[in-house]
């Protein structure tokens, strides 16, 4: 019998460190598609640098994961054709940005999305908060994607062959 407790128990161990670690892979994911999205907008002709990540939501649900971040970029000395460069510095007064971002991963394919809403915007600008009002209601339509398709039970039968 304790040997039975003490297998539960490490299964159950070993399925929270893999969760955690499906989480943590879900969150670098979408961080790395909001730099990437960021760097490749034609106004943008500096490498930027993350300086604080904030995942502000993350829900399992049938379809997929949602996962809704805040991601905070400081302005380097380099251009963006250098992404590769480790060594940029942080220009300094160089503009910050703040983006927004939520995004639905499916469920059988982590690294497919299903939808995203991606925002980014100095905080100094006038139109920061409601760029802040839009994008939560982006990230609603995005939370419910592909979830329409997945009702328990509704063909949940077989039909058997006529004799």
């Amino acid at each position: 019998m304790r040997s039975l407790l003490a297998l539960v128990l490490s299964l159950l161990a070993l399925v929270d460190v893999s969760w955690t670690s499906v989480q943590d892979k879900a969150r670098d994911k979408a961080r790395d598609l909001v730099l990437e999205f960021f760097h490749n907008r034609s106004l943008v002709q500096y490498l930027f640098k993350e300086r604080a990540m904030t995942a502000l939501n993350m829900e399992e649900f049938p379809m997929g994961t949602y996962i809704r971040l805040q991601v905070e970029l400081d302005q380097t000395v380099c251009r963006k054709s250098q992404r590769r460069t480790e060594n940029c510095q942080i220009k300094s007064r160089g503009r910050k940005q703040t983006c927004l971002a939520c995004f639905k991963f499916d469920s059988i394919n982590e690294e497919r999305v299903l939808d995203q809403a991606i925002h980014c915007l100095s905080p100094q600008n006038s139109n920061f908060q409601h760029a802040k009002t839009i994008h939560e209601q982006n990230c609603e339509e995005v939370k419910k994607a592909n979830e329409q398709y997945y009702q328990p039970g509704r063909f949940a039968f077989s039909r058997g062959r006529q004799s």
